[in-house]
């Protein structure tokens, strides 16, 4: 009886061939030209993140120091006004809490 009951040894080798065939590249492959990307990517509707002086935009991260989960689970009459409220203004589920917290004076 053979070492390769299933037949898969042929497979094997094969695919072990052309692993070894695979090689680098001897040059590195030239950059796309960036002014024909933009223009590319501006009739598609996408806009740069870089402003005109060639930085990167970051946008403005929120320190918020320590945090603690908290899990809860609501009815939907409460929950769905609560995520409609942080939609409408653009508030985070901890934003909302704490926007709701300081109109019910509660510190």
């Amino acid at each position: 009886m053979s070492d390769d009951t299933f037949g898969f040894s042929a497979a094997r080798k094969t695919t072990a061939e052309k692993l070894r065939a695979i090689r680098p590249a001897d040059t590195a492959p030239t950059a796309p030209e960036l002014a024909k990307v933009d223009a590319v990517g501006d009739s598609l509707g996408f806009k740069t993140r870089e402003d005109s002086r060639g930085r990167t935009l970051h946008r403005r991260k929120r320190e918020i120091g320590p945090t603690v989960a908290i899990n809860t689970r609501a009815p939907e009459r409460v929950a769905e006004p609560f995520v409609r409220f942080c939609e409408d203004h653009r508030f985070s589920y901890w934003e909302g809490i704490e926007e709701l917290m300081k109109r019910a004076k509660v510190d």
